[in-house]
Order: structure tokens, then sequence, then C-alpha cells
């Protein structure tokens, strides 16, 4: 949630409202809707996808911008194909079908051992012991979380919002 936070702190308006999406209400009475968070089994979490598939309809009147939280922004080619990246947000925006955001982006985030799930835990003390050939007995915890690129992606949607680029 911090950087939903920060997404808040640098928006224009003073009636902002920030909920975890589990707890988001119908975008019904909201202008405009931020729709992001962290990367989970390759993808942003599930349970944003589950709120653009429901709340379709609703979304289509709305302006929306979206984001994806992880530490692999770049992403990589590898074993002939892409991995990582920009690909984190492809099930959102299949999820909204023909809606176009008016802009996305990837942020920098944070491995917080005590988020993970038990295929994400693996798959990073494999990359940890096996490629990294580190002597580690957890996921270690790293950020590389960045309130000034979040304000960046908040004011480049303020731009496109209005029509530039």
């Amino acid at each position: 949630m911090e950087i939903g936070r920060w997404i808040t702190e640098r928006l224009p308006w003073n009636d902002v409202a920030l909920f975890h999406v589990k707890e988001a209400p119908e975008p019904d009475g909201y202008n405009f809707i931020f729709l992001g968070g962290g990367v989970y089994n390759e993808q942003v979490d599930k349970v944003l996808v589950q709120y653009a598939e429901t709340h379709l309809t609703a979304l289509e009147k709305k302006k929306i911008a979206l984001f994806a939280v992880c530490m692999d922004t770049r992403g990589v080619y590898m074993k002939g194909r892409f991995w990582g990246g920009w690909l984190y947000l492809s099930p959102l925006l299949e999820a909204l079908e023909n809606i176009t955001p008016i802009y996305a982006d990837i942020l920098h985030g944070e491995i917080n051992p005590k988020n993970l799930s038990e295929k994400d835990r693996a798959l990073l003390m494999h990359f940890y012991t096996k490629i990294l050939k580190r002597d580690v007995d957890d996921v270690p915890y790293r950020t590389l979380m960045n309130k000034a690129e979040v304000w960046e992606f908040v004011e480049k949607t303020m731009v496109r919002m209005k029509g530039r680029y």
C-alpha cells in the first residue's frame, strides 16, 4: 500500500480514496481509477484481474491508469521467449478487453518474504541458491521502491489525462 499512498500524495485532488483491491468498492462513484499492485506468479495479483473482469462495464466509463510493482521492471529474453517486465501487466490488459488505459507503467517494488506465496518462495530460493549460488536459508528482504519514480508515474498520467504526450 506504500506505493498507493505515494500515488495519492502526488494527485492534484483533495478527495482521493485508497483501497486494497480486495476492499475496493464499485468503480461507479469514481472518475479516475489507478489499478495496480504487486506481481505474484509472473503476473499482477490475480485479484486485480478479477476486479477488472467483475467491473468491466463500469470501468468502460472511467479513466484508468495501470501499474505493476516488481523488482525487474525491464524483463528479459531467455529460452526463446520474453519474461517479466511489461508482460506482468498482460493479464490485466486482457481482462480490460477493449478499454485503453490513459497510461500504464511498471514500478520498482520489493521482495518481502512475509508476503510470498509458497511457489514464489520456491522460485526465489532456486534463483538465489542455484543460479546466484548464495548460501541463504530464506529469501532476503530487498527493496527498490522509489517515491520519485512513483511521483513521475502520476505526473505522466496527469499529462496524458489532459490529452498531451
